[in-house]
């Protein structure tokens, strides 16, 4: 005997072939299965925080959570949207192939492995993008609302000065305004012209 079961050497390498290959693709999917229940759950989660974020935004603190969190469910929304894109791309590509190659394990490593990771690249990117951008429009839109607000306090308060309104803040200068202008020749400062 040669040190082959049943003497035939294909035997126990098909044997051991079909029932790893059994193994690895019930692994590959319980792994597409938890991806995509994994994104459910955070996207879940992600809802649920959000009246921390929307809490916290109104305290005044530099950052605003409220854009880190919509940041963080966009990507979320993002990695899903591209997984089920990347899944779909491949269904029909096996339809397309009449089933022959929906037993190999590269389309099963693909939607289990590569779909997750490529998703969550694309979209991690997308969100960094999102949130500089969130953050650059509310910063500039805080400096013009900023810089509005203070020229209409200013022109209010020329306004409330001129026109003797605006309560005991301006009643004093609006009494300084009133005095007639120092004469020019004096030395004296409390001298006033007339």
């Amino acid at each position: 005997m040669d040190g082959v079961i049943g003497g035939d050497p294909g035997f126990f390498a098909s044997a051991v072939r079909d029932s790893s290959i059994a193994l690895i693709r019930a692994l590959l999917f319980a792994l597409q299965w938890m991806v995509v229940n994994l994104l459910e759950a955070a996207l879940l989660l992600t809802a649920l925080f959000a009246p921390v974020a929307m809490g916290l935004s109104l305290l005044p603190f530099q950052g605003r959570p409220i854009l880190a969190w919509l940041t963080g469910f966009i990507t979320l929304f993002g990695i899903q949207f591209g997984y089920n894109l990347i899944t779909g791309l491949v269904a029909n590509r096996i339809a397309a192939s009449d089933g022959a190659t929906a037993a190999d394990l590269g389309f099963s490593m693909l939607l289990a492995i590569g779909a997750p990771l490529f998703a969550t690249l694309i979209s991690a990117g997308g969100g960094v993008a999102i949130y500089r951008g969130l953050s650059g429009t509310g910063k500039s839109i805080a400096r013009t609302v900023g810089g509005l607000t203070a020229t209409l306090a200013g022109a209010a308060l020329t306004g409330a000065i001129a026109s003797g309104a605006g309560g005991a803040g301006s009643a004093a200068a609006l009494t300084a305004a009133s005095q007639p202008p120092a004469n020019p020749n004096s030395n004296d400062p409390t001298a006033t012209g007339g």
